[in-house]
């Protein structure tokens, strides 16, 4: 059997059979802290047990997924589990499917967490009252998170789709590793000191193990972000996942995009806004004029029956009510009228799109954010220029700075 060739089915299956034979390994024990939890659509759990040295794969199958929910497991808890050896011939790996679980009091890292979020929470980091507000409508957003990857993709996409003339600052950080929360914490600072001074900073990851996660629940990084003068908003791994980080910036995405949707204001949503502002304002005047006019005319119906009384005098009044009436009418409609204009003023500021009815132009980068200063273009770089009747594609050949026409 020496010198027998082997495929490599045929290899996995004699493994298979040796591992999951009962006079092998029948059922075991195993002892460890749970890592990288996953729960599928289909009621499946999966996670790995790990200790310092080694982790091994695990699976709990629909049926038995009731053990995890129990007793609420998360990652980093110790638990000794109950079962058997798989292997899986087509992927060659080893695997445990849990039968039982047990509990054996908190991992290392989940005592930590709750050591240091009882910590926080009693030294009042977590108060509503230190939460600063976040800008409706900011011009400069800066972003600490990893220059590659999905994460900064979204965010810069979905920005740019809402609101392109928000600018964007990205400083650029190790997001896991023993040096990323001391590379994290330095960023954000960076970006509370930028200038021009930035109106909000996201703090952003993809999602990740709880031990991928763990930068974001280190002092270093929460001491930033209490420092931090400028509105802090953490987007850290996905909704389920919670890290310290979270409790102690200014306001929690549930995810990196969600962050980008919730700092950026839809073209959409402001001129809805801005139409049902004028339609309030209509109402309200119609409105007015319509109750000084039902009131008039109660006065003038009170006057007619009393004019035996005094027809000079009730004249008069009538028509000293009428003309302070119509003043204060004329104030209403003259505030409110200089209300919508200011508010008309103020969109058309915002409005990237004005100046494309002139004939102007908007430049745009690949990722359609506005280009506003040309020394970040490079001979090469493909831009898209953005008119009124539709989008030039375009790519620079030439870049001639004013210094040098002079």
């Amino acid at each position: 059997m020496a010198n027998q060739v082997f495929t490599v089915s045929t290899l996995n299956k004699l493994i298979k059979e040796y591992i999951e034979a009962p006079e092998y390994f029948r059922t075991l024990f195993v002892q460890g802290e749970i890592s990288n939890l996953t729960f599928n659509r289909s009621g499946h759990v999966y996670f790995s047990i790990k200790d310092e040295k080694a982790s091994l794969k695990c699976m709990v199958w629909k049926d038995k997924a009731e053990l995890i929910h129990r007793w609420k497991l998360k990652e980093g808890m110790k638990i000794t589990c109950f079962g058997r050896l798989t292997y899986y011939i087509m992927g060659g790996s080893i695997g445990f499917d849990v039968q039982d679980v047990t509990l054996e009091g908190k991992g290392e890292l989940q005592q930590l967490y709750e050591e240091r979020y009882h910590y926080l929470e009693t030294r009042g980091w977590f108060d509503k009252s230190l939460k600063k507000p976040i800008p409706s409508i900011p011009r400069r957003i800066g972003i600490v998170t990893a220059d590659t990857g999905a994460v900064i993709h979204d965010l810069l996409a979905t920005i740019g789709r809402r609101f392109p003339l928000i600018e964007v600052f990205l400083f650029p950080v190790q997001v896991q590793g023993t040096q990323a929360r001391y590379d994290v914490a330095k960023k954000i600072s960076q970006a509370n000191a930028f200038l021009p001074q930035l109106d909000i900073i996201i703090v952003a990851r993809g999602g990740g193990s709880y031990e991928d996660l763990w930068t974001f629940n280190e002092m270093e990084v929460l001491e930033a972000v209490r420092k931090a003068s400028i509105p802090t908003i953490s987007a850290i791994g996905h909704e389920p996942d919670f890290t310290l980080i979270d409790y102690v910036s200014d306001l929690r995405a549930p995810t990196p995009t969600a962050a980008a949707e919730l700092v950026t204001p839809s073209r959409d949503e402001l001129q809805q806004n801005l139409l049902w502002l004028k339609q309030e304002w209509s109402r309200t005047i119609l409105e007015l004029i319509a109750a000084k006019s039902k009131w008039l005319q109660t006065a003038s119906n009170f006057l007619s029956q009393s004019l035996n009384q005094g027809l000079n005098l009730s004249q008069q009044t009538l028509a000293n009510l009428y003309n302070l009436n119509l003043t204060k009418m004329d104030l209403i409609l003259n505030l409110k009228a200089s209300e919508l204009e200011q508010l008309t003023l103020q969109w058309n500021l915002v409005n990237p799109y004005n100046p494309l009815e002139q004939g102007y132009a908007l430049m745009l980068n690949q990722s359609q954010m506005v280009i506003t200063n040309i020394r970040t273009l490079k001979i090469g770089d493909k831009i898209n220029l953005k008119a009124q009747e539709g989008l030039v594609e375009t790519q620079v050949r030439r870049i001639i700075l004013n210094s040098e026409n002079n």
